[in-house]
């Protein structure tokens, strides 16, 4: 199991009700996509760190190596709405600034959402409640072979990263290069065999989509509900009057 796994099936919220998660967590979501920034998303993304590491008590190091992950994405993303070619010269445009740094403020809003459902959900349930919720079979099973590969895959690559290592394959700059190209074309050979090899082995099991994990349904809290929906609206209302 990789480390986010783990996570989430060692933390205090592992058995709350996924509809409850589902709530929580969506709302704030979708509060994040339309409430205007920034003391909204600050709101959002203070009211996920709580959760995860107060209440749920994910590990920090895992949390916060998930929830910074993205950053790096969002920081090539920035660069053509900052940026604009004048006369063949780059120059900054101030009105790509603010908009480069609402979405910024957005995306990481709403991917804390994200992250930390993940860091407190098990794929296995989610799974499960999709199911009851009428989610198809072949969808439900192309999900759940798709994140056992996943799985397989980043202890492939960091199995062939630690063996490039102890080949000194990165002592230089063009020998990494090499052997960055080296790993990624064995990373995708593996996914193609291991794809296979899953999908064999969970047919061998079952048929295709019928592979369901037993999972208990447990009873939604309607007091909890209650207290999700006014932090859900506190967040909106504070969000919308600053």
């Amino acid at each position: 199991m990789n480390p986010l796994e783990l996570a989430a099936s060692h933390n205090r919220w592992s058995d709350l009700p996924v509809v409850e998660k589902l709530l929580l967590f969506g709302g704030l979501l979708v509060a994040a996509l339309l409430v205007p920034p920034p003391v909204g998303h600050v709101a959002i993304l203070t009211v996920c760190c709580v959760c995860a590491l107060a209440l749920a008590r994910v590990p920090a190091r895992i949390y916060l190596a998930a929830l910074l992950a993205p950053v790096a994405f969002l920081a090539l993303g920035i660069g053509p709405l900052v940026l604009d070619l004048v006369d063949w010269r780059l120059v900054v445009d101030p009105a790509g600034v603010d908009t480069a740094w609402r979405t910024v403020s957005r995306a990481i809003a709403a991917t804390a959402a994200t992250i930390t459902l993940a860091c407190t959900t098990p794929v296995a349930d989610l799974l499960a409640a999709g199911r009851r919720a009428g989610l198809p079979a072949p969808l439900a099973h192309v999900v759940d072979t798709t994140y056992r590969l996943i799985g397989l895959l980043i202890d492939s690559a960091r199995t062939l990263r630690h063996s490039h290592d102890l080949r000194l394959g990165h002592r230089t700059a063009r020998a990494a290069i090499s052997s960055v190209g080296t790993q990624f074309a064995s990373v995708f050979v593996l996914s193609v065999r291991r794809a296979r090899a899953i999908d064999d082995a969970m047919s061998m099991r079952a048929e295709r989509g019928q592979t369901a994990v037993l999972a208990e349904a447990d009873p939604v809290s309607a007091t909890r509900v209650l207290v999700i929906c006014l932090v859900l609206v506190s967040v909106s209302i504070l969000g919308v009057m600053t």
